[in-house]
């Protein structure tokens, strides 16, 4: 089985070796190794064995052919002071990195003039160090900003060795400066909005600089002014064109950039892309030392913790907001605020509402949900010295969730910490969904319920123990419903909504119809039956409708929300698409495969053309085509389909997100149809700890992975582990979702299917009879899960030799298949197989 490499896969000798080198002094160098070693004593021991043979040689020892690439050129002769190079005389060395030195050198001609001179290290002159260099030099060199170092000339010394001329960049850093001036809160954000400016200039060249941090942001005097200057593009990447003609290879498992400043999906040490909002984090790592002295994450931390635990930090932990920082700084808080002028009362109220907003919005781990552009993070502070109203805000009830959910907290350490995520969740709801003049009575409606009603039935005792759940609270809020919205009913709606939605996704289903069902009885009566909340609400229930298999019910309110929405919004509107989208699942649901793809198909292709490849309700089109494919025998087409789904959700939305795990389990599902057994399991195994982890054991998600390897299992000849996670499964769906559940017949037929091929006839014909009675009555005789249980009860008959019980059954299910189904239908195609086998063995081959 083709392998693909774990990415958290420690790099090897080769890779921190020459990463090593490149660090400028004994510290940082000694912290990378303590990060890039993770504690691997030989691994350790190698690299600085390399590194000490590397320093007594002077800088002009080869590396290793099996830990470089190959030389393309070596000298003897090094460059000092008053060294000429072309039209330059060398000053002084002002800096040295890995694979470079940079000199303060005086032009002599056409005009005199200071400037800086980076060349690369005699013995650094590899292949893939010359690529880099020549990168940098391209990148500086598309750019002309007045906040950006530029390139003046370049060359290659009479040893071949490339060099290039730069502005000469004289002054400290952008937090070094303004700590030593006691720069004021507001005359370093104005300074941070020129650096934005040059960031997006670098941006629409198609430039991303990649290690944005302080020592790369150096402030120089102009007429007595400030002037950021932003330096070295050695890692920087062109978005749209090549940087060099030399081959750049960034190796595998290898980090890019500086740890405290660096983005989760630098840190994620994959191959998925990084974009231009991958600078935007940096900007707010650099905004947030800035404010607070510190960063989110300490160099410090972030080096205790070792290499693994140092990505997953960067990856995973939400980083304290700026004003919460300030407060756990203790004595050094003073030290800090009178570097800005003020007390440190002051320094936390200038902090505290928009720069946290605006700080942590370009700190999202999802780069979705940062700024876009470096532009749109400097305009938002402009409106914040401004006294405007920023777009940044207080995170929403449902992305608190999200992040909660994220975190795989299955307990809530108090009740109060829940109220504050349902409380945010209905606010929000309600305040967005209901039209302005309505906004203040119904939020204060909804407040006085949560803090007046629910908070009082929690029972003070159980809020200290570890059984408080969030499930715990939204049944109290439940209970406390009735009687408390008088007046005010679409208070009640919202609060419901909120409630009801979230009673779905945890899989309580029942609970969540009621909520639902509520909340649109509510919304008709109140604002009539084509308001778009009321349809948001005839939406909800189909949706809870086609989670208990009612496939009917669901089909008829997601077909009057779609004929509502083409009429008043035209036929490109999201939410239109959307209930296409919801229709044409249903139709798969009810065996209508046909039209689900043709709908699918179409919703697809104005998504891709309105919103975009990478557009969420895109992604989601793309499975739901998958899907069809899959179920219609399509498996090559389905499976091209959602490795692009799951690879872009990885990216775009993180890998535990649940529509980035609904995508794998298709996509495992789709690998055991082909008969890639390994593949399958691999990505059930995994989907299912994240599962049980995250959501519970009994949640449907959880169960569905359960179910499918169970079946991988079985397809492994693996009976003993196949049957037990079969049985277990349906015991839980059985209690769960109850007998009649699509779901739970899914397991009985699965445990029939087992045991029929090990023998147990009597047990599999029962089951098998029941699932087929069921499903005759819930779906219809011509349902293509009728007709496998049909098949399957005649596979049972026939291997008992009951041919003239399996014949009749076995006939019946070829020619509908052939007729709804199509000739070449897998299904179809294995019912023909079956009944030539039953003939054989009857003699009449």
């Amino acid at each position: 089985m083709k392998t693909i490499p774990d990415k958290n896969d420690v790099p090897d000798v080769r890779s921190i070796f020459l990463d090593a080198l490149e660090k400028p002094t004994d510290s940082e160098r000694t912290a990378y190794l303590d990060q890039a070693c993770a504690g691997d004593a030989a691994v350790r021991a190698k690299v600085e064995a390399l590194l000490r043979a590397h320093d007594q040689a002077g800088g002009f020892l080869q590396p290793p052919d099996c830990l470089a690439d190959p030389m393309l050129g070596t000298s003897a002769l090094t460059e000092q002071p008053g060294t000429l190079i072309g039209r330059y005389k060398l000053l002084e060395r002002i800096g040295e990195g890995g694979m470079a030195v940079v000199y303060m050198a005086e032009q002599q001609e056409p005009i005199r003039r200071k400037v800086a001179l980076k060349i690369i290290k005699l013995g650094m002159d590899t292949r893939q160090v010359i690529a880099r260099f020549e990168a940098e030099r391209q990148a500086l060199a598309m750019m002309n900003h007045p906040n950006i170092a530029k390139v003046f000339d370049a060359g290659t010394t009479e040893t071949g060795r490339p060099y290039f001329v730069m502005e000469l960049v004289q002054g400290v850093s952008i937090t070094e400066y303004c700590d030593e001036d006691n720069l004021s809160t507001k005359d370093r954000l104005a300074l941070f909005i020129q650096v934005c400016h040059a960031v997006q200039h670098a941006h629409q060249k198609g430039i991303i600089h990649r290690d944005i941090k302080p020592s790369n942001v150096m402030i120089t005097q102009r007429d007595g002014a400030p002037v950021p200057k932003i330096i070295d593009f050695g890692i920087a990447k062109a978005t749209n064109q090549k940087l060099t003609e030399k081959t750049l290879f960034t190796r595998y498992a290898h980090l890019i950039g500086t740890p405290a400043y660096m983005s989760p999906e630098q840190a994620e040490l994959s191959d998925l892309d990084i974009d231009t909002r991958s600078d935007i984090y940096s900007l707010g790592v650099l905004l947030y030392e800035l404010l607070t002295g510190t960063t989110p994450f300490s160099e410090e931390e972030l080096r205790k913790a070792g290499y693994l635990e140092m990505q997953r930090v960067i990856r995973e932990q939400e980083p304290a907001k700026p004003s919460t920082k300030l407060s756990t700084l203790g004595e050094t808080l003073t030290g800090i605020a009178q570097h800005r002028g003020c007390t440190p009362d002051l320094l936390r109220r200038a902090v505290r509402g928009d720069l946290d907003w605006i700080v942590m919005k370009s700190l999202e781990k999802n780069r979705v949900q940062r700024y876009e552009t470096a532009n749109g993070l400097a305009e938002d502070i402009r409106r914040h010295l401004g006294d405007e109203p920023v777009t940044a805000g207080p995170p929403s009830g449902l992305h608190r969730m999200k992040k909660f959910m994220r975190r795989h907290r299955a307990l809530v350490a108090g009740a109060a910490t829940v109220m504050v995520v349902l409380s945010g969740g209905i606010i929000a709801s309600t305040i967005f969904a209901l039209r302005a003049e309505r906004e203040a009575k119904i939020a204060k409606a909804v407040s006085a319920f949560l803090n007046e009603d629910l908070l009082a039935a929690v029972d003070p005792e159980k809020a200290k123990a570890p059984e408080v759940t969030v499930r715990y609270i939204l049944d109290a809020a439940s209970e406390n419903l009735e009687g408390k919205f008088e007046g005010s009913p679409l208070a009640e709606a919202s609060v419901r909504q909120t409630l009801g939605e979230t009673y779905r996704k945890l899989g309580e289903y029942k609970t969540a119809e009621s909520h639902l069902a509520r909340t649109l009885q509510i919304r008709q009566e109140q604002l009539g039956k084509e308001h778009p909340e009321t349809l948001d609400s005839m939406n909800n229930v189909a949706n809870v409708y086609e989670a208990q298999g009612r496939y009917d019910e669901a089909e008829q309110l997601h077909s009057k929300v779609l004929e509502i929405r083409r009429r008043l919004l035209g036929e490109e509107h999201p939410s239109t698409l959307a209930s296409m989208n919801n229709l044409a699942r249903v139709y798969c649901a009810q065996g209508r495969y046909g039209e689900g793809e043709q709908l699918h198909v179409k919703t697809l292709e104005i998504q891709r053309r309105v919103l975009g490849e990478e557009h969420i309700d895109t992604l989601k089109s793309m499975n739901n085509v998958a899907n069809v494919y899959a179920e219609r025998g399509r498996n090559d087409e389905a499976e091209q389909l959602l490795v692009t789904v799951v690879e872009t959700q990885r990216r775009v939305l993180g890998q535990e997100h649940p529509e980035t795990l609904g995508v794998m389990y298709n996509l495992a599902t789709v690998y055991a149809y082909q008969g890639r057994h390994e593949e399958a399991e691999s990505l059930f195994i995994k989907m299912l700890e994240t599962q049980r982890r995250v959501l519970g054991e009994e949640h449907p998600d959880t169960l569905g992975v359960m179910n499918n390897l169970a079946s991988v299992y079985e397809r492994q000849g693996r009976d003993e582990e196949a049957e037990a996670l079969h049985a277990k499964t349906l015991e839980i769906r059985r209690r769960v979702l109850g007998e009649e559940h699509p779901d739970t017949l899914k397991s009985m037929n699965n445990l029939a299917g087992l045991y029929r091929d090990r023998g147990l006839c009597e047990e599999a014909e029962q089951l098998n009879l029941k699932v087929l009675e069921i499903r005759r009555r819930v779906l219809g005789e011509e349902h293509p899960r009728t007709l496998w249980s049909m098949g399957n009860l005649a596979s049972v008959y026939a291997s008992q030799d009951r041919y003239e019980e399996a014949e009749p059954l076995l006939v019946k299910v070829l020619e509908t298949q052939r007729r709804v189904l199509g000739e070449e239908h897998p299904d179809t195609l294995a019912s023909m197989h079956q009944l030539a086998l039953m003939y054989a063995h009857q003699g009449r081959g």
